[in-house]
């Protein structure tokens, strides 16, 4: 509701930009959000920081292209199909280093690697990315489109998996994993990037091109800030996850504390998002997929400018 209520009352102007800064979540609030919350709950962004729940995982690139966000996150491959629609963006930095996808499978249904998804189906639920990626994934094992089905199962593909409907699926290491886990399943995951998907960011922070030019101190103090939110969860995580769960308290279970302890070593240290291999072989491999049209110079795709002093 208040993701709905910020999106229908945004009004921006050019040179009139109101405070605080907007930070558009990629999702609901969850684990892989701990250094944010725990950098506003101790003060560290040294500057006005709301953080907004979007209405959905699309919004935060629309909302900063459109100027009714400051600051959004969003995963590196989404990043590029938004600048290959013409969005205005910019990577600012990043908050999740390295990818969090891949395909999930159970012993229960006789899997052990993928090659035993040969006559099988897999589910997924974004178009047009995720079957790029599973496929991507089962060609380097040796199966070609044909001998297994991929089938569109909306948001429910747990259920999907869990009721053997699928054999797979796609899924989030730190999440589904554990939660089948809980519910006295096997759980078979196979990281994407082990499968011929390069690695990845799976959460950057995304500018407006303008926002960088005429609020750079505040930009600074944000990224100094949530660079200090890591640092600070990764050397004190009991007490960052108790500081999130302060906040959201339906997320004190065991599931979510769980899921915090999976994510913690991949937030990005000093958020930083700049390793060159990285981009290249990611535009690379959207390039040679279809997903993405066109070939960005690096130095338009992402700045370190504002990114703290190691």
């Amino acid at each position: 509701m208040k993701a709905a209520v910020f999106v229908a009352a945004a009004v921006f102007v050019w040179g009139a930009w109101a405070q605080p800064l907007r930070v558009v979540l990629d999702f609901y609030p969850n684990p892989n959000h701990v250094p944010l919350y725990v950098a506003q709950e101790l003060g560290l962004f040294e500057v006005d920081v709301e953080l907004v729940v979007p209405s959905d995982p699309s919004a935060p690139v629309k909302l900063v292209a459109s100027g009714a966000a400051e600051l959004g996150l969003t995963p590196q491959m989404n990043y590029f199909l938004a600048r290959d629609m013409d969005l205005p963006l910019v990577a600012v930095g990043a908050l999740i280093d390295g990818a969090l996808g891949g395909l999930l499978s159970l012993e229960e249904w006789g899997v052990q690697s993928l090659t035993d998804l040969k006559g099988r189906s897999v589910g997924y639920s974004l178009e047009p990315l995720e079957p790029v990626l599973w496929q991507t994934m089962l060609a380097s094992v040796g199966l070609r489109p044909g001998e297994y089905q991929l089938v569109y199962t909306g948001m429910s593909t747990l259920p999907a998996l869990l009721s053997g409907q699928v054999a797979a699926i796609g899924a989030f290491r730190n999440y589904e994993p554990l939660a089948v886990a809980q519910e006295g399943f096997h759980p078979v995951f196979f990281p994407q990037e082990d499968y011929g998907v390069p690695n990845t960011y799976e959460l950057l922070v995304v500018a407006h091109p303008r926002l960088v030019q005429t609020r750079t101190e505040e930009l600074r103090l944000f990224l100094r800030g949530l660079a200090q939110g890591i640092a600070w969860t990764v050397d004190n995580p009991e007490e960052a996850f108790r500081l999130f769960v302060g906040v959201f308290p339906e997320y004190d279970d065991e599931l979510n504390r769980q899921s915090f302890a999976r994510t913690l070593p991949l937030y990005a240290r000093g958020a930083r998002h700049d390793d060159r291999t990285r981009w290249e072989e990611m535009q690379e491999f959207l390039l040679r997929t279809g997903m993405i049209s066109r070939r960005w110079p690096l130095d338009t795709l992402y700045t370190t400018a504002f990114l703290p002093q190691p």
